[in-house]
């Protein structure tokens, strides 16, 4: 499957999540549906098409291909917008997770240092020698 293939999959997959929790209201109030006139009224999903950076100059409205760029190992994403980033890998989507990760670094007393070698949501303990841990198990000295 082509890495633009898996890119819309996990794109549709992430705004039905989205979406679908959105909607909930919790309460049995009636909802008017309408119907749509045609999907071809739809406006169509746009994919970024510009890689992202490795170094955080490029952080909305792009791609990370794992395979092709860094050392050719890791996991790809994609960076809407709104600075969101949706893995191709679903089990790095838990936000929760994310928040977690985030919370027992800071309190580890390490840098959030954001994207390190392309990989995002990185911190680091600062010395001499600087020990990055990023979100996605990357780790690295510096």
């Amino acid at each position: 499957m082509k890495l633009t293939a898996k890119i819309t999959a996990v794109v549709a997959v992430a705004a039905g999540f989205l979406l679908g929790t959105a909607a909930h209201t919790g309460d049995a109030t009636p909802v008017k549906v309408e119907a749509a006139a045609s999907w071809s009224s739809l406006a169509p999903l746009k994919l970024p098409t510009r890689p992202c950076s490795e170094d955080n100059t490029v952080v909305r409205s792009c791609y990370w291909d794992a395979a092709k760029v860094g050392n050719g190992r890791g996991y790809s994403y994609v960076i809407d917008a709104h600075g969101n980033v949706v893995y191709l890998n679903p089990k790095l989507n838990d936000q929760a997770a994310r928040l977690k990760f985030n919370e027992a670094q800071a309190e580890a007393g390490k840098d959030h240092w954001g994207t390190y070698d392309g990989h995002q949501f990185c911190w680091a303990k600062v010395g001499d020698t600087s020990y990055v841990t990023c979100f996605d198990g990357y780790k690295a000295t510096s």
